[in-house]
């Protein structure tokens, strides 16, 4: 899922924009650009009060699923052989 400040759940905007978990401000072009950030909480309203609807992150995608789908079998897989080799 991509994940901007403007969406976080810790990002207070209005004279300045304020992240409350890590005590720093940020400018607005900041805010707007996809991060990594770690702490990321999903607050589906717009900081910046732009975008009148709500956001909504995309589903995931179809590969990643496939690999998700693939690492469980596998685990199943350890998981039964070392059972029967017991």
């Amino acid at each position: 899922m991509r994940q901007y400040c403007r969406y976080c759940a810790f990002m207070v905007c209005g004279d300045a924009n304020y992240c409350s978990y890590f005590k720093k401000t940020y400018a607005t072009s900041t805010i707007k650009r996809p991060n990594e950030c770690q702490m990321f909480i999903l607050n589906p309203m717009d900081a910046l009060f732009e975008n009148d609807k709500m956001y909504k992150p995309r589903k995931q995608d179809f590969q990643t699923d496939k690999m998700y789908q693939f690492e469980l079998k596998l685990i199943n897989d350890i998981a039964t052989y070392e059972g029967e080799r017991q």
